[in-house]
């Protein structure tokens, strides 16, 4: 059934996807975009283009007027402590305009899209795994990580609201994968890292995968049969870092990295990068820096039980199959993003997996 809503981040590598998705399923969709022509580029006139970003409470107000559901996936990566700032002022203040600007409106259902990364067991895994759930959220925001710091407070304002009636749900996804991860994300970094043969040592780490369109099709679920104020993990497949690359290494032909870096040399490059990107003005992120450092040494797995049951939603696509998209959309690089705004009428003809 179609419905008039709002996306925000719908240029970015989530957003397009749940925008082409939700517009080829009839809805009528709006944006709220900083760049008219990228915006342009990507659905053409298929959606209503909004220009503004969160920063511009009144953009914001004029976007949320007349729309029943709203998809917040707007926010920023960043990574090192000097970027706290802009974090806060984009992805918390952000989020807090959203959520007033659509309590005024009356919104029926907002999806805040959050970060399964945020989840931790208390005594935190090491050497094993810990499987974690939509219930190991921690009490206090991570110290040391101001992405991770940001994305703790954006929830606290999400449920918040949620406490004050305002009909908003979170959303907690892990590493989405696919084509089109122009950006890219940390993990369409990975992948363009190993393409161009900058990945020579990997760490023992684990991580949680997820196709960009299982992911879409997920927080399509979430908004349709989420409840208030409760978090739902759009989760998938678990693996360690060194399972990932070789994978990356068997639909390459590329060979995966043989050594394994030890965390003392880790935490050593993380400190020479928070350096680096504190005396660099014009960084936008480090690559590299404690903040990153201390996430390598992490082993958390995702259990997404609970979300499958309440929401009836299931992951479809392989790891396999996702890494062979974000391969081949990497090897022929951004050009083939700039004819997809043309095909949303012929992807009609295969809708998406409810």
């Amino acid at each position: 059934m179609s419905a008039r809503i709002l996306v925000t981040g719908a240029t970015g590598f989530i957003g397009r996807q749940l925008t082409r998705d939700l517009v080829v399923r009839g809805n009528n969709v709006r944006i709220l975009a900083r760049d008219a022509d990228k915006a342009e580029r990507l659905f053409g006139h298929d959606v209503d283009i909004r220009i503004g970003d969160l920063n511009g409470a009144a953009s914001i107000g004029r976007a949320c007027r007349d729309v029943e559901v709203i998809y917040h996936i707007a926010g920023i990566y960043r990574f090192g402590l000097r970027h706290r700032r802009d974090l806060w002022r984009i992805n918390v203040e952000g989020a807090e305009h959203l959520f007033r600007s659509a309590a005024a409106a009356g919104t029926a259902k907002i999806v805040h899209l959050s970060s399964a990364g945020l989840l931790k067991k208390a005594h935190g895994g090491k050497a094993r795994p810990d499987f974690l759930d939509e219930d190991d959220y921690p009490a206090e925001a991570p110290r040391i990580s101001s992405y991770k710091f940001s994305k703790w407070h954006s929830e606290q304002r999400a449920l918040t609201w949620a406490r004050r009636g305002l009909p908003v749900v979170i959303a907690s996804a892990t590493c989405p994968i696919g084509g089109g991860d122009e950006a890219p994300t940390p993990t369409g970094q990975m992948v363009r890292d190993f393409l161009q043969g900058s990945f020579p040592f990997y760490c023992r780490t684990a991580l949680n995968f997820i196709d960009v369109r299982d992911l879409s099709q997920g927080l399509q679920q979430v908004s349709e049969n989420g409840q208030r104020g409760r978090r739902y993990l759009l989760s998938d497949t678990n693996l360690w870092l060194k399972e990932f690359l070789d994978l990356l290494a068997e639909e390459t032909g590329m060979p995966a990295p043989r050594w394994c870096l030890p965390n003392w040399a880790i935490r050593l490059a993380g400190c020479g990068g928070e350096a680096a990107d504190y005396l660099n003005p014009r960084s936008r992120g480090a690559r590299v820096c404690l903040e990153t450092a201390s996430q390598a040494k992490e082993a958390r797995f995702f259990d997404n039980a609970r979300t499958r049951t309440e929401l009836g939603w299931q992951p479809t696509r392989s790891t396999r199959e996702s890494i062979r998209q974000a391969v081949a959309w990497f090897r022929q690089g951004t050009e083939a993003e700039r004819t997809e705004a043309a095909p949303l009428a012929l992807e009609s003809a295969t809708p998406p997996v409810d």
